[in-house]
């Protein structure tokens, strides 16, 4: 008994070890050249030879002592020389695996009439009708792996259907997939009514544009790109229809909910200015809460522009004045922050002190100066200068830098009085002590008025009325005679300055000093006859 099980042993490891044609055995790469490789076979007699083309890789991503599977395709016993391939090895061994209703990747090979040509593993040929593609006519084919489902396997005709295995990947994901759930995604589209995000290769989730985010001004376009990675709250799940809605504002909490705990009245917050109102501007606190700074309550003293305190995308702190929760709306204090300056403006300024301010606007009658944030003065026109100033414009612009002098201060009111023309002495002090009626002086034209001209005295920064009757002793017009800029030499008729705070007068006469001088000249001439 013993004798015959050793016997049947002995049969059993000979049929093992024999090598045959069709066998599928396991082996080691010895020896590598440049036609194929030399493969030792583990548990059986003999060496085999894989040729190049019966290869599943080129060969030069093979190593020795590397093992593969071969199936035996020759036998040559003559000789000791055995061919095997790995690719039927391979082929069979996939083959053999594939079954009716798995998943398996595949690659395009070729479109046909009614669908496509694709290896299974990149080895098992199989039809993809195109109605089971998920593909239109005019796409190319795809590059690389995708995933399918064997929907028939009939010997070697084997059916599969990417739309199949798309279907079954759905509704494992709804299976998988609950409200209330946070979940992981790639934006792919955006639209003005929403974001399409892809959650994998076969389903997408939609955010609607209104749950973005809290903040109802935001753009989905502004706020969300394409290609960005977001995490997102499933906030609707349609098994029937496959559709799912999602929020990415609900990850957060509605800020509005808590906004007076947070930021109670009376309190002090950082925003930034996000649209300038002709009533006022806009700060945003948070993504979601926004409040107004209406104009009583951005300028302390009188009102100015905006745009020239703040500016869109500036930091700017506010102090909450009122809130209410309802209709999400914030009342806020720009001024209130920086506190009153005319509270304590004596410390800073007072009357008969001269400053630099800048000229914020220009008026018929004066104009707006600004010496500090929230403090202007008012400059009249006749406090411009020691000379009478016929339009104001032609001699200050807006915000152009000037020195005045505060000559009242009106707390109360916030209001204050300034002058230019105080910031030097009175040029008229000067002439009329120095310069007296019968005098002659010189000049320039600096411009014409309807019954005369003004000349600027030469010296004395004093302006001069030469009225047309006095201008010539011929029976031209002034301004046919006279031109702007000419420099002239008259005679003062009058010139008076009835105190030191005042502007002065004074009258020329051009054709006095004529007539002087022509009478002065008769005189020699008649003196010289005399003589001879």
């Amino acid at each position: 008994m013993m004798e015959e099980k050793t016997f049947e042993k002995l049969l059993n490891e000979q049929e093992i070890n024999e090598v045959k044609k069709g066998k599928i055995i396991e082996g080691k790469v010895f020896e590598i050249n440049s036609d194929g490789i030399w493969v030792a076979l583990e548990g059986a007699t003999g060496d085999v030879f894989v040729s190049q083309v019966e290869l599943i890789k080129p060969l030069q991503e093979y190593q020795v002592d590397q093992k593969i599977l071969v199936e035996i395709t020759k036998t040559n016993d003559a000789e000791g020389l055995n061919f095997a391939s790995e690719k039927r090895a391979v082929w069979n061994g996939t083959m053999n695996k594939i079954k009716e209703g798995g998943n398996y990747p595949i690659i395009f090979k070729n479109r046909l009439k009614k669908g496509y040509s694709v290896l299974i593993e990149g080895l098992i040929g199989a039809f993809l009708p195109g109605s089971l593609s998920l593909l239109s006519p005019k796409d190319d084919l795809p590059e690389g792996e995708k995933m399918a489902k064997v929907i028939s396997k009939n010997g070697k005709n084997i059916v599969v259907s990417i739309k199949d295995y798309a279907e079954e990947k759905i509704n494992q994901t709804f299976n998988e997939y609950e409200e209330g759930m946070v979940i992981d995604g790639v934006v792919e589209d955006i639209k003005n009514f929403g974001a399409f995000v892809r959650l994998n290769d076969h389903l997408n989730g939609l955010i609607p544009a209104s749950e973005v985010s809290w903040d109802e001004k935001i753009s989905i376009k502004d706020y969300l790109k394409v290609g960005q990675k977001v995490k997102a709250l499933i906030i609707k799940l349609d098994r029937e229809k496959k559709r799912i809605s999602l929020s990415l504002k609900r990850l957060k909490e509605n800020p509005w909910k808590t906004v007076d705990e947070k930021y109670p009245i009376g309190s002090i917050v950082q925003g930034t200015v996000t649209n300038i109102l002709p009533f006022g501007f806009t700060v945003k606190i948070e993504e979601g809460l926004e409040g107004l700074v209406h104009e009583t309550e951005i300028f302390w003293g009188r009102k100015g522009r905006i745009s020239d305190l703040v500016n869109v995308g500036d930091n700017v702190q506010v102090k909450i004045l009122n809130l209410d929760k309802e209709n999400k709306k914030i009342n806020l204090s720009y001024k209130q922050v920086s506190g009153d300056p005319w509270e304590n403006i004596e410390e800073k300024y007072y009357e008969g002190n001269i400053v630099t301010g800048t000229v914020e606007k220009v008026l018929n009658n004066g104009a707006i100066i600004k010496l500090d944030q929230g403090i202007t003065g008012f400059l009249h026109v006749s406090e411009l200068s020691w000379d009478f100033v016929d339009d104001i414009s032609t001699v200050l612009n807006e915000k152009q830098k000037i020195k005045v002098k505060i000559i009242k201060i009106d707390k109360d009111n916030k209001r204050m009085r300034l002058s230019v023309r105080e910031t030097k002495e009175n040029p008229w002090k000067k002439a009329s002590k120095e310069i007296k009626p019968g005098d002659t002086v010189k000049g320039k034209i600096i411009r014409f008025l309807d019954k005369g001209a003004i000349v600027l005295i030469d010296g004395y920064e004093v302006e001069a009325y030469l009225p047309a009757s006095k201008a010539s002793t011929n029976s031209k017009s002034l301004e046919e005679t006279y031109s702007i800029g000419d420099q002239i030499e008259a005679k003062v008729l009058e010139i008076g300055l009835e105190n030191e705070f005042k502007r002065g007068n004074m009258i020329i006469s051009i054709s006095h000093l004529q007539e002087e001088r022509e009478k002065e000249e008769a005189l020699k001439v008649i003196k010289e006859m005399n003589e001879e």
